[in-house]
């Protein structure tokens, strides 16, 4: 065999190293980088060379175009020396093809299923090929600027959170994770966006004592609606004092002083504003050693109240005992491919659903609230409207409140 044809050979086999290495690179995923950096396989020297992508491209793309031009002038050669000219046209597409399915496509498909393996394993050759070509890198570069900046300046992709969303409904899709977990996590992330306003008790719905009702009176009185934590107001229901806990109450009681007054016993709320984030909430809870909170508006008035329980329940859903015979899940999918949707579901997780940015809306928490935004007016049963996000039915109302809802999201593109 002659030399020429030995250094096509190897050309060939560069020409699929660095065809392989350029699309295990470009493929993967910052976790992946990530995980090969902790496995310690080469991972360091992935993280160097993946951190300069205008270089690593340029590296591989020198690199590539070298050896397949080499390959052919050694090719050429070898023909004339052979066959003369005759055979030029033959040599050179059977050239093209090999590289075509050896050095382009083959290796291309091999990377794209072994990213992680190849990326790792030819990491120390890019390396150096990285430093043997630097001249000639910073002039393309340089020159590929000059263009770039004729078409404007490019974006940088960040990592945002809807990205992260998509992420995992790709991973759901792709059986990596089942739905439950997907959407629990999907609902972590939102609690960051997603305010107090969109899961607080309203003021209408909550219960509460004058601070002059006795710890039998308030045992008694309680025990109807079933709640376990008892704000006590002073004159005004809107001007919450304090808070007592049932089991404060019923101690009083079974320690035989169950005339003693709610002023006696209570002990201070927690208050926050409507509009404080639920991750800001948790964390505060957390500090706080708190489950229960009392939501002032910005008059100092009553808005409603919050707990700990209405947090989880944005992540893990509807938490159910004995006493909530009527609770159901905010969102239920349909066979339609619609939704049934409860006034009280925060808009923000109609996001997932839609194609529109919920996050340009108008400052609305709820799907009810929404609803008689677009409306403007006091939404009725059988109201229909057609918004940004999709349309909605009206199916039934509660205090001119939308209770519930059809919810048909517009197409994603």
């Amino acid at each position: 065999m002659s030399a020429s044809l030995i250094g096509v050979i190897v050309c060939l086999v560069f020409s699929a190293l660095f065809s392989s290495v350029e699309t295990a690179f470009t493929s993967l995923t910052v976790f992946q980088i990530e995980s090969l950096k902790k496995r310690g396989r080469g991972g360091a020297t992935v993280e160097r060379l993946a951190k300069k992508p205008d270089e690593l491209i340029a590296t591989i793309l020198i690199g590539n175009n070298i050896v397949n031009i080499l390959a052919s002038v050694l090719a050429t050669q070898w023909a004339l020396t052979r066959w003369g000219d005759i055979a030029l046209g033959f040599v050179t597409g059977g050239l093209t093809f090999l590289v075509l399915i050896f050095g382009e496509v083959t290796p291309k498909r091999l990377a794209i299923a072994h990213n992680e393996f190849v990326a790792s394993a030819l990491a120390p050759l890019l390396l150096i090929c990285t430093y043997l070509f630097k001249p000639l890198v910073l002039i393309v570069n340089f020159l590929s600027s000059l263009v770039t900046r004729l078409f404007g300046k490019p974006t940088k992709e960040e990592l945002s959170m809807e990205t992260m969303v998509q992420m995992l409904s790709i991973a759901e899709h792709m059986g990596v994770i089942d739905y439950a977990k997907s959407a629990m996590v999907k609902n972590v992330f939102r609690l960051g966006a997603t305010t107090v306003q969109a899961v607080m008790t309203h003021r209408i719905d909550v219960f509460s004592l004058d601070k002059r009702t006795t710890a039998e009176d308030a045992c008694r009185l309680a025990m109807a609606p079933g709640v376990s934590r008892i704000p006590v107001y002073d004159g005004d229901n809107e001007n919450i004092i304090g808070l007592v806990t049932a089991r404060m109450a019923i101690n009083e009681v079974l320690s035989g002083r169950g005339g003693r007054l709610l002023a006696d016993i209570m002990t201070k709320p927690l208050y926050i504003m409507p509009t404080k984030p639920l991750s800001e909430l948790f964390n505060l809870f957390k500090k706080k050693r708190e489950t229960f909170a009392v939501v002032i508006d910005e008059y100092g008035g009553l808005a409603g109240v919050v707990t700990m329980r209405d947090i989880v329940e944005e992540i893990v859903g509807a938490i159910y005992d004995e006493d909530d015979a009527d609770t159901r899940e905010r969102v239920h999918k349909r066979s339609d491919g619609s939704f049934t949707v409860a006034g009280d579901t925060p808009l923000s997780v109609l996001a997932e659903f839609t194609a529109a940015d919920v996050s340009s809306l108008p400052y609305v928490q709820t799907v009810s609230g929404y609803i008689a935004w677009a409306l403007d007016r006091i939404p009725v049963p059988g109201d229909y409207v057609d918004t940004d996000i999709g349309q909605f039915t009206v199916l039934s109302t509660d205090a001119k409140r939308v209770d519930e809802s059809i919810y048909r999201p517009h197409r994603r593109d």
